[in-house]
């Protein structure tokens, strides 16, 4: 390399770091008053995947299939937007729901189980115990065993971390009622209660 391109260096050196610099004045910055804006924008997207799931219910009532069809697909779409395991536990319901008023059930069923696993995964990416266990409600209800064991191993790793004790009492409590043959098999457990919902 000649003297002439070690010449150009600092000048390149020094053109990086002012398109760095201005940058960091263009980036969006986190403050107070951008966070209020995304809560907002998260109220306003809840309340539109809750407004479609009832215009689903009100379809259902009238005994409008495809009308609440159209509803629910409207709530999914908006639940992805919003990325809130609420809204992906509600449409799952609501998948459920419709399969009461059809004679083919499974694909609603299935619809169901694949929104419930979209509010698992964000649940738990959001150290949710309450959303977990909201899921493995879910997944009992569907009488899904393998995926109810999954949402309950989840939530017992996700309370561990709760140091009062009160995240891994409530998962035990939710154990008990959706497993009562399994919850306490072991007798040790059933005299050390605390002990059960650990990992």
């Amino acid at each position: 390399m000649g003297l002439n391109a070690f010449a150009r260096v600092p000048a390149w050196l020094g053109l990086f770091v002012a398109m760095a610099t201005a940058l960091l004045f263009l980036a969006p910055r986190t403050s107070p008053t951008a966070i209020a804006p995304r809560a907002a924008a998260e109220d306003d997207l809840r309340r539109a995947w809750q407004s479609a799931l009832d215009t689903m219910d009100r379809a259902l009532a009238a005994g409008d299939i495809s009308g609440a069809e159209m509803a629910w697909r409207n709530a999914y779409g908006l639940a992805i937007r919003s990325r809130q395991w609420q809204a992906f536990l509600a449409a799952g319901d609501g998948s459920l729901r419709i399969s009461d008023h059809v004679l083919v059930k499974q694909p609603y069923r299935a619809r169901a189980r694949e929104a419930w696993r979209a509010a698992l995964f964000l649940a738990r990416a959001q150290h949710s115990v309450d959303g977990v266990l909201g899921v493995a409600e879910a997944f009992a209800r569907l009488g899904d065993a393998e995926a109810l064991t999954q949402a309950l191993r989840i939530a017992d790793s996700l309370a561990g971390a709760d140091v009062t004790g009160e995240a891994q009492r409530h998962v035990l409590e939710v154990r008990r009622r959706l497993t009562p043959s399994t919850a306490l098999s072991d007798p040790v457990l059933a005299l050390f209660l605390d002990a059960a919902v650990r990992p």
